[in-house]
């Protein structure tokens, strides 16, 4: 039986990185790129003339139209194509804007054909892709899909932790954090250290989609 090819957009405003992103893709039977475009602006414009496009491969930093909006843009018109955000930079607030977009997952420009193959498929197959940043815990609340109500409880978490978990989701720093909570950073940094145990997340990054897809926040730029 031959397996399902999984279609492709090729997104970033450079063209030699597309085009090693694109030979490295060859070598994976099951992927092909159906077309590349440099900025949101010519995704817009292509995008419904190739569907279906199963995978966006989206650079966040581009001219014209960045990846932040054109992510938005494609899960607002065309919500069964996932988009998997491509950075050169580790970059938590980054990150964290291109999830609330839309974005189901991200990955580093550095990264090997290998990661890259199973980010494509994870993100095609679940709707989003784990990396280092997410743990197993999170994952399994992730697919039952509980709202607040039905997992707080079940953590631990006290009110200050849930409004510390809503604030990791904005582009605000943890000092920022800290004034807008009225307690000192190294409370914060307690916070941040106690909701690493109750739910196994490391970093910021983590905790902010914990955040997202338990409805903690919204997908726009406000807070629930």
């Amino acid at each position: 039986m031959e397996s399902e090819i999984i279609r492709i957009a090729l997104v970033d405003d450079h063209a030699l990185f597309r085009s090693g992103i694109a030979a490295l893709l060859k070598e994976f039977d099951d992927l092909m790129i159906v077309f590349e475009a440099s900025n949101g602006k010519e995704l817009q414009l292509l995008l419904p003339q190739h569907l279906p496009i199963d995978v966006v491969l989206m650079d966040i930093k581009m001219p014209g139209l960045n990846g932040f909006d054109t992510t938005e843009w494609i899960s607002t018109h065309y919500p069964k194509t996932a988009v998997l955000a491509l950075s050169m930079f580790d970059e938590s607030i980054d990150i964290i804007k291109m999830l609330k977009a839309g974005a189901g997952g991200y990955l580093l420009k550095e990264s090997s054909p290998e990661e890259l193959y199973a980010a494509i498929t994870a993100i095609h197959q679940n709707g989003f892709y784990s990396n280092e940043l997410v743990s197993d815990q999170l994952i399994k609340s992730l697919k039952s899909g509980k709202h607040i109500e039905d997992w707080y409880e079940q953590y631990g978490l006290n009110q200050k932790e849930l409004e510390f978990l809503r604030l990791c989701a904005t582009e605000l720093t943890y000092r920022q954090i800290a004034e807008t909570m009225g307690v000192a950073e190294r409370t914060v940094e307690n916070y941040r250290q106690s909701l690493s145990e109750k739910l196994g997340i490391k970093n910021r990054v983590g905790l902010a989609l914990f955040a997202i897809k338990n409805k903690l926040v919204s997908l726009g730029n406000e807070t629930l």
